[in-house]
């Protein structure tokens, strides 16, 4: 599978610990993200079916940027995901995989142009999809990420931990459209460490949005996919509103 995403975050604000604005210039940060990804299916592992992808992304900054900080695009950081793992049983469809992050994306301490994290990190998922048994079916998703980090060697931060919650549920209302409505939350469970002046507190991201994907019967394999999110609610970071158009092929 081949998949082009863009994505636009359109930051309204900056927000404190408690939710304040703290005033601070809102940027509109853009993404591009080239996917690929393949099943082996003459591989089984554990009964599972054995997949493995790698995920390239340009930017013109990071998604969570500093105040103030500037535009350039660059090469961002690199996914790459060894072992993925799919079991599938009537209605119901289970998947785990192992994912780490590459620090090929620019960054520089201070800098405003970074367009990764410097460092590697790391990330465990597992999910699962139910869907109806019928001609245009209602289809439901629960997903949990767990990603831990190490230390840019620069500055010697370390983030803490974060886990992320997604839930998304909808229906097929044609043949081969489907609208859905989508949750998400994320947060931190452990602080950042080896901040200079002491650590900041941890951050919360909250978001509602709605999907549409199309699955034109003239081009088998092919996939639309429109995402939009509204965060809110969100507590150390930023809050505004991200579009995902995603473009994609199964061969």
């Amino acid at each position: 599978m081949i998949e082009n995403g863009w994505i636009n975050y359109d930051i309204q604000r900056y927000v404190d610990d408690d939710g304040n604005d703290i005033g601070a210039s809102t940027p509109t940060v853009n993404a591009a993200r080239l996917t690929f990804r393949y099943v082996f299916r003459e591989v089984r592992i554990l009964g599972a079916d054995y997949g493995a992808g790698v995920v390239l992304t340009y930017r013109d900054q990071v998604l969570r940027p500093e105040p103030g900080s500037g535009t350039d695009y660059h090469l961002g950081d690199t996914v790459i995901t060894p072992i993925a793992l799919g079991w599938h049983h009537n209605n119901w469809h289970f998947q785990t995989s192992y994912t780490f992050w590459a620090p090929t994306g620019e960054f520089e301490a201070g800098g405003s142009t970074n367009t990764g994290k410097g460092l590697w990190s790391h990330m465990l998922f597992v999910g699962s999809t139910w869907k109806q048994d019928a001609s245009l079916p209602w289809a439901a998703t629960f997903q949990a990420r767990y990603e831990t980090f190490g230390r840019q060697k620069i500055t010697d931060i370390r983030p803490g931990d974060v886990l992320s919650l997604e839930f998304a549920f909808g229906k097929e209302i044609a043949r081969g459209f489907n609208l859905g409505l989508l949750a998400a939350r994320s947060f931190q469970v452990s602080r950042q460490s080896g901040t200079p002046g002491g650590n900041p507190s941890k951050y919360e991201i909250n978001l509602v949005g709605a999907e549409g994907v199309w699955k034109p019967k003239a081009f088998p394999g092919a996939q639309f996919a429109l995402r939009i999110g509204k965060e809110f609610d969100n507590r150390n970071t930023t809050e505004g509103f991200a579009t995902l158009l995603s473009l994609a092929y199964a061969f």
